[in-house]
């Protein structure tokens, strides 16, 4: 039986139904959310700054793709899981002479893992992958479709790996990960003030390293060892204090630390 004439299988017909991939910025849902990927990935929810919206992950890559244009300030919407239309999908698999992706002989939707907005207008497909994975076939033929798609409609479209990432970058979003995960144990909540109070605390010792100097302020304040670096990193993870991926965590200093313009309107979002 050709591809065409084969069924879509009934997860992916019932989320169509739904409206699943549909909408923008804090609208959209994305085509497959956490906890409903049958392959051996990770489920990582976190809040977007960009989206002001829940992002669903399915890797460690995706989330660290995903920081990468959610810190970055041109970026004005991020939307994870993006189906292709199934015609078009089907048309282009058979254009390449590749059997189209499916379960079971039932047709799947083909995603793309990140697909980003900016401001200028332009726009980036993204198809997140582990480097090792791109040695797979299918994995191969999947790309190509996505490809051939995103191309013909006039959009740049990429591949990143974890070798797209500095070891700087992954060492600082590792440190992060526990603060903005919603779906971590560790993660904690502070209140706004708790948050403007740390940058005036550390507003008079200008050169030394905040990793150390919060077990000083701990100390100094009578308080529970711990509080000040988990305040620090959850100033940081969403993005009340404003700083540079590409230095490393345990090497900021006070003057690193900005406070975010958007305050304001980021409180209410954070808090």
């Amino acid at each position: 039986m050709s591809d065409e004439n084969k069924p879509l299988n009934d997860k992916d017909k019932k989320r169509l139904e739904e409206g699943r991939g549909k909408g923008t910025g804090e609208n959209y849902v994305p085509f497959i959310k956490v906890g409903e990927f049958s392959g051996s990935g990770e489920s990582i929810r976190v809040k977007s700054r960009v989206a002001k919206r829940i992002h669903h992950f399915h890797s460690g890559i995706e989330l660290s793709a995903f920081i990468v244009f959610d810190w970055h300030s041109k970026t004005s919407d991020i939307r994870e899981q993006f189906p292709i239309p199934l015609n078009d999908s089907l048309s282009i698999a058979k254009e390449l002479g590749i059997r189209h992706p499916q379960i079971r002989g039932e047709l799947s939707i083909v995603t793309t893992d990140l697909f980003v907005d900016f401001f200028c207008g332009q726009n980036l497909a993204i198809a997140v992958k582990s480097s090792s994975d791109l040695n797979k076939k299918r994995i191969v033929e999947k790309l190509q479709i996505e490809k051939a798609y995103w191309e013909q409609k006039g959009y740049d479209w990429r591949i990143f790996t974890e070798k797209d990432i500095s070891d700087t970058i992954k060492e600082n979003i590792a440190w992060l990960r526990s603060a903005m995960s919603l779906d971590d144990n560790a993660s904690e909540t502070f209140e706004y003030a708790d948050l403007v109070n740390f940058l005036d605390r550390i507003s008079n010792y200008k050169t030394v390293a905040l990793t150390k100097l919060c077990g000083r302020l701990d100390d100094l304040y009578e308080l529970e060892p711990g509080f000040h670096i988990s305040l620090m990193r959850y100033g940081i993870a969403h993005r009340i204090f404003l700083v540079s991926l590409s230095t490393p965590y345990y090497a900021l200093i006070s003057e690193d630390l900005k406070l975010n313009p958007n305050r304001y309107q980021e409180q209410a979002y954070v808090s």
